[in-house]
C-alpha cells in the first residue's frame, strides 16, 4: 500500500489535484510564522501617530458621536484606524504615550510591547487572510499555474510582507488597489456584475486608505476604450459606450457609498465625499482635463451619435499591436537604462539623491531632466525591490509579449493594461512633485508580481517544453517559484521591507526612506548591557527610543543638544542626510560627521544586507567636542 502511495503514477495524480491547495497552505503557513514571530520585536517610525493618536482619537470619536473629529490624517487612513482599533480591545496606549524619551520600568516596556503587537495584528491578519482573494481572483483571469506563480511572488514579496507589519495605510493600500483592478479585469473577462461591484468596493476602501487611489477612476474610465480596441467582434459602439458609461457610474458610486459608509466625518459635511475623491489634493492637477475629456465624449455621444469616437477608434484599433510592441519596448528601453544608470555609478541621474528627498521633486514636465530623473528613481525601486526571478519574468513578459505568438492573447493585453498603469502612476507621481520610493509605490509591487507570472507561463509555453509533459512542466515551474522566492525572503530576515535584490551593486540599496529597520535590534541589544536603565543615549531615530528602557534624546536644535551628556551615540544611514541637514557644526557638543562616518563602533547592524544601510551604536566618548563633556562616561559591554 505504502508502494502505490509513493508511486510515480499516484504523486502525479495527487500534485496535480491538490498542487493549488498545497502551495496556498504552504505559503500562508510560512507568512504567518515569519509574521507573528515579527510583530513585537519590530520598531517602526511613524506608528506612534497611530497607536497613540489617530487611532484612540477615531474610536473616541465613534464613541462620543463626535463623526467630524473621525477626520483624523490627511492620507486619509480611515481602513488603518479601524483595523489598529481592535488592539484598543486589549490595552489602552495612551498612559505609555509620553514615554519615548524617558526611563521605562518592566511593566511600562512590557506594555509598549503589547501595543506594538496588538495594534500591528489586525492589520497583518488582514493582509494574510487577504492573499487567498488574490488567487480567486486571479484564477478567474489566468489558468491555474500562472495564478500559482503569481500568488507566490505576491506572498513572498519581502517588501510586501514587510510592510504588512507596519500600522501605516501603506500596508492596507496594496491590497485594496490591486484588488480593485483585479475584480475590475475580471468583470471586463466575464461580464459579471458582482465583480464590477467587488471593484466599487474595493476602490472605495482604497480611498479611504489612501487618497491616491483616485488614479483609479481615470484608469477604469480609459479601460472600457482600450478593451474595445481590442476586441475582435466589435459591438456596436453607442450601445458599447452607454453600457461603460452605466458601469462606470456603477462604480464610482459604489466607491463613494464606501466611502461615505465608512467615514464618519461625511454624515455630517457630504462634501467631504467630493473632496476625497474627484477633488481631492491627488487629483487637483488632472481633474479639469478628465472633465474635459469626458464633457466631449458626452457631447459626441448626444449631438453625433458617438461618430467622432467612432472614427477615432476605428483608426487606433488598426494599430492596437503597435500600441502593445510600442509600449513594451519602451518599458524595456527604460529598464534597460535605469541599469545602465546604476551600473555605471549612477552616472547620469544620481537616483540616491533623488530617493533621499522624495518630495517636492519639481517634476512638473517642463523640465525634461528632472522629469526624466523622476521616472528613473520610480523604476529603480520597482527593480531592485523585487527578487531577481521576479525581474526576469517581467522582462520575459515585455519580450514574449510582442512576438506573433502571444501578442493577441489575454495574458498579453492585461500585461498592457498594467504596464499602462505604472507608468500611469509614475507620471501622476511626478505631476504632484513625488517621487515614488519603495513605500510610495508599494501598490505597483503585486501588479509587477502579476506581469512576472505572465512572463513565466509565455516560458512554459515555449517550443522548446512542449516535449515534456504539460503537467510535470507546471509543476516544476510552480515549485523552483516557490523555493526562489522563499529564498529571497529568507534571505533578509529579520529586516523584510528593506530588501534589496543582490542584482544591486554595493554600495546601493533602495530603501533609503527606510520605516525603522533595525531599531529595535539596536535598543534591544542597549536594554541587555549591565544597568541599562543608567544609560542615556541620543539617537537620530525615535523608533530607537520607543523601545529602550533607559533615557533617550533625539532633538537637533541647540536648545535640544544644550548640557547634552549621554553614554552613546545611535545613528543610522537613513537619517544621514537629515541629520547633517539639521546639525551645526562647530557649535555641536557631538561631531555627527564623524559619528556617520567612523568605523569605530560599540555594535553595527546591517540592514538588508547592505553595507551601506547600517544602525551603529558608538561610545558618546569618541564623539564629543567640548571639554565640558570629557567626563562623560561609556559604560562598557
Amino acid at each position: 500500500m505504502f508502494g502505490f502511495l509513493f508511486s510515480p503514477c499516484f504523486m502525479k495524480e495527487f500534485l496535480k489535484k491538490y498542487r493549488a491547495p498545497l502551495v496556498i497552505v504552504a505559503v500562508l503557513a510560512t507568512h504567518l510564522t515569519l509574521g507573528l514571530l515579527r510583530l513585537e520585536s519590530y520598531s517602526a517610525v511613524d506608528e506612534p501617530y497611530w497607536t497613540y493618536q489617530r487611532t484612540p482619537k477615531f474610536w473616541k470619536a465613534i464613541a462620543e458621536g463626535k463623526w467630524r473629529s473621525t477626520n483624523i490624517n490627511d492620507k486619509p487612513g480611515i481602513t488603518t484606524a479601524i483595523l489598529s482599533g481592535a488592539g484598543l480591545l486589549k490595552i489602552d496606549p495612551l498612559p505609555y504615550k509620553s514615554l519615548r524619551d524617558d526611563i521605562k520600568t518592566d511593566e511600562e516596556f512590557r506594555a509598549i510591547n503589547d501595543i506594538n503587537f496588538f495594534f500591528r495584528l489586525p492589520i497583518f491578519l488582514f493582509c494574510f487572510l487577504s492573499l487567498p482573494v488574490f488567487f480567486l481572483l486571479l484564477k478567474k483571469l489566468f489558468d491555474e499555474t500562472t495564478a500559482l506563480v503569481a500568488f507566490i511572488l505576491i506572498g513572498f514579496s519581502p517588501i510586501l510582507f514587510g510592510i504588512s507589519l507596519i500600522i501605516n495605510p501603506d500596508s492596507l493600500l496594496w491590497i485594496f488597489l490591486p484588488l480593485s483592478v483585479l475584480s475590475y479585469f475580471v468583470f471586463q473577462k466575464n461580464a459579471e456584475k458582482k465583480y464590477l461591484y467587488m471593484s466599487g468596493l474595493f476602490l472605495g476602501f482604497s480611498i479611504l486608505t489612501k487618497y491616491v487611489a483616485n488614479i483609479l477612476y481615470i484608469f477604469f474610465f480609459a479601460l472600457p476604450f482600450l478593451e474595445y480596441l481590442f476586441s475582435k467582434d466589435k459591438p456596436a459602439l453607442r450601445t458599447y459606450l452607454k453600457q461603460s458609461a452605466i458601469n462606470y457610474i456603477i462604480l464610482v458610486a459604489i466607491s463613494c457609498a464606501t466611502f461615505f459608509a465608512f467615514f464618519p466625518a461625511t454624515w455630517k459635511h457630504p462634501e467631504m465625499i467630493l473632496e476625497g475623491t474627484f477633488l481631492s489634493k491627488a487629483f487637483e492637477s488632472t481633474w479639469p482635463l478628465f472633465v474635459g475629456i469626458i464633457t466631449l465624449i458626452a457631447l459626441d455621444a448626444a449631438l453625433l451619435k458617438s461618430k467622432t469616437a467612432a472614427f477615432i477608434l476605428e483608426i487606433l484599433s488598426r494599430y492596437r499591436t503597435r500600441f502593445i510592441q510600442a509600449t513594451f519596448i519602451l518599458f524595456i528601453a527604460a529598464l534597460f537604462f535605469v541599469a545602465l544608470n546604476t551600473f555605471t555609478g549612477m552616472s547620469i541621474f544620481n537616483t540616491d539623491a533623488s530617493l533621499a528627498s522624495p518630495k517636492g521633486s519639481g517634476g512638473d514636465g517642463s523640465n525634461l531632466f528632472i522629469f526624466a530623473d523622476n521616472i528613473v528613481a520610480d523604476l529603480y525601486s520597482l527593480m531592485f525591490g523585487i527578487s531577481p526571478l521576479a525581474l526576469f519574468a517581467l522582462i520575459a513578459t515585455l519580450t514574449l509579449g510582442i512576438t506573433k505568438r502571444h501578442i493577441a492573447s489575454r495574458e498579453t493585453r492585461i500585461a498592457f493594461f498594467l504596464s499602462l498603469f505604472i507608468f500611469l502612476y509614475y507620471i501622476a507621481s511626478t505631476v504632484n512633485h513625488v517621487i515614488a520610493t519603495v513605500r510610495y509605490q508599494i501598490t505597483l509591487f503585486p501588479f509587477a508580481c502579476i506581469l512576472a507570472a505572465i512572463g513565466i507561463s509565455f516560458f512554459l509555453t515555449s517550443n522548446r517544453l512542449r516535449k515534456y509533459q504539460e503537467d510535470a512542466v507546471a509543476i516544476a515551474a510552480v515549485l523552483a517559484t516557490f523555493i526562489f522566492s522563499l529564498i529571497s525572503l529568507l534571505s533578509v530576515k529579520p529586516y523584510y521591507f528593506a530588501y534589496t535584490s543582490f542584482l544591486l551593486p554595493e554600495p546601493y540599496f533602495v530603501n533609503l526612506k527606510d520605516m525603522g529597520d533595525g531599531s529595535w535590534e539596536a535598543a534591544d541589544f542597549l536594554n541587555h548591557l549591565p544597568n541599562p536603565r543608567e544609560i542615556s543615549i541620543w539617537s537620530d531615530k525615535g523608533a530607537v527610543c520607543a523601545v529602550f528602557i533607559g533615557e533617550c534624546r533625539t532633538g537637533l536644535s541647540q536648545k535640544d543638544l544644550r548640557d547634552l551628556q549621554v553614554d552613546y551615540v545611535v545613528v543610522s544611514s537613513g537619517r544621514r542626510s537629515r541629520t547633517l541637514k539639521l546639525s551645526h557644526p562647530g557649535s555641536d557638543p557631538i561631531d555627527f560627521k564623524k559619528a556617520y562616518e567612523t568605523n569605530e563602533t560599540t555594535r553595527t547592524f546591517i540592514i538588508g544586507n547592505r553595507s551601506e544601510n547600517f544602525i551603529k551604536i558608538l561610545p558618546a566618548e569618541n564623539l564629543f567636542l567640548r571639554s565640558d563633556s570629557s567626563d562623560t562616561s561609556s559604560t562598557e559591554n
